[in-house]
């Protein structure tokens, strides 16, 4: 019973590792044998092995001398090809990238098969198998270039056809990357995969993971007649995740960032309330986190170089950045009635400023005109407040009283300022919380080909006040 169970457990890998090849995770190698006459040789024993891992595939050429491995992971390959009366063919350095179809072709020589011919396989600049636009960000691009976040979407940029376009895509989530636009397409129409499953987040159509930048194998942007196992989208943004292979390898890293390096904003505006300068907006950016991969290893236990391997991430990310609120709010004594010391400031539509006129005067027309503000007046005479003060039983709006008393309005910073003068300065900070964790695990299963699972989790918090016309208000989100 025991042995049903096991069989079936790996019946079940089987299926899903076929299933979840589809959709650009893996590449193929392909080609022709023939002899140096140009007459193909069927059944030539064909040997397709990643290098990195020692994982082979095995087929035979068919009776029109082709073969095809397909379902490759992305890495470095050779390819062996065998067959009676001719000598041993070793084709070498053939490097497969995502969803790529690489044409090798190789004449065999009469011979014993006891000889070896070698061949370096040479860079394919046209890709004949395939009729997309493609564009490949390769791993060591993806490892070695720069990145501000350590966003792998900067790196669409640096194919033909990339540009940042206006949206908020990028800004509704913080350090997720902004909206590009693929060879004049929307934004709205890239489709992102991640080892052949869909990554697309349907509500901003932006990568739903965005996978840390050392667990990213590679990726491929493809546009134009692509392949129809996508289905949609204009363009196909095709990531893979690393595979662990038989050397171990690992890193850890620590990137900083701090507002004590930056400048003084232009131009400099100095604080109403002290004469200094204008302090600099919030910035403690830190991202953190290791990686590891290699082979699945236990001494005495497990030896599983050549067919267990592994790769495990995690980064972190603790991001403040903040902005200066430069707003006004109404004044305390206000929101109780209390209009007696309201000023505006001269040179308003020509006036001298002073105590704010009362509403209906032609000083008071000249405000209004401009956008400000008057003293009230009693609605029902049309006179002015014993002292410029609204009494509490005029106070008949339930609203303006819920405003008022659950204090929707922070109290300025700078008090005692003239009407329409900026009397609420402060740093806003905007907080962002960011853990995710990637493990793969890749096991080669002999005859049966290999299969690969990976499991990514992460979470997103962020406190940024995003589109808010007045960032003062609501002074319980900060």
């Amino acid at each position: 019973m025991r042995s049903v169970r096991f069989a079936l457990c790996i019946g079940l890998l089987l299926l899903a590792g076929r299933l979840f090849a589809q959709g650009g995770a893996t590449g193929t190698i392909l080609g022709t044998v023939s002899d140096t006459s140009g007459a193909t040789v069927p059944n030539a024993k064909v040997t397709v092995t990643n290098t990195g891992t020692n994982v082979a595939f095995r087929t035979l050429t068919t009776s029109a001398g082709d073969f095809y491995a397909p379902s490759l992971n992305p890495g470095p390959y050779k390819v062996t090809v065998e067959a009676p009366g001719f000598e041993k063919s070793v084709t070498n350095t053939v490097t497969l990238t995502v969803d790529q179809k690489v044409r090798i072709d190789v004449a065999l020589k009469p011979g014993a098969v006891s000889e070896t011919m070698e061949v370096t396989a040479q860079a394919v600049t046209l890709d004949t198998d395939s009729a997309a636009l493609s564009q490949l960000v390769s791993q060591q691009q993806v490892e070695e270039l720069p990145l501000n976040g350590r966003n792998f979407m900067q790196l669409l940029l640096i194919g033909a056809g990339a540009v940042t376009v206006g949206g908020e895509q990028g800004t509704m989530r913080q350090g997720e990357g902004n909206a590009i636009s693929v060879n004049g397409g929307r934004p709205e129409g890239n489709n992102y995969t991640l080892d052949g499953l869909v990554n697309t987040d349907p509500a901003l159509v932006t990568p739903a993971v965005v996978l840390s930048q050392d667990a990213i194998g590679e990726f491929k942007v493809e546009s134009g007649t692509y392949p129809a196992e996508y289905g949609f989208s204009a363009s196909q943004i095709n990531i893979v995740s690393k595979g662990g292979g038989n050397k171990l390898h690992g890193a850890i890293f620590e990137d900083n960032r701090n507002n004590a390096y930056d400048a003084l904003p232009f131009p400099t505006i100095l604080d109403y309330n002290s004469g200094t300068k204008t302090s600099i907006p919030i910035l403690r950016q830190n991202q953190f986190g290791f990686v590891a991969s290699g082979p699945v290893y236990i001494p005495k236990v497990y030896d599983g170089r050549n067919k267990s391997f592994f790769m495990a991430n995690y980064e972190g990310w603790r991001i403040n950045n903040g902005s200066i609120a430069k707003e006004n709010v109404p004044n305390p004594a206000v929101l109780t009635g209390d209009f007696s010391a309201e000023t505006y400031a001269a040179g308003i539509g020509g006036l001298p400023g002073g105590p704010l006129p009362a509403y209906g005067t032609a000083d008071c027309g000249v405000l209004l005109d401009n956008g400000y503000n008057c003293m009230p007046v009693d609605p029902t005479t049309g006179n002015p407040f014993p002292g410029n003060k609204v009494p509490s039983s005029a106070f008949t709006s339930r609203i303006g009283m819920v405003a008022v008393n659950h204090k929707y309005w922070a109290a300025p910073t700078v008090p005692n300022q003239p009407e329409g003068t900026t009397n609420f300065i402060k740093g806003i900070p905007g907080t962002l919380v960011t853990n995710q964790q990637t493990y793969r695990g890749d096991q080669n299963v002999g005859k049966f080909g290999s299969v690969f699972g990976r499991y990514t989790k992460s979470n997103y918090v962020n406190h940024s006040l995003y589109n808010s016309g007045s960032l003062d208000y609501g002074i319980e989100m900060y």
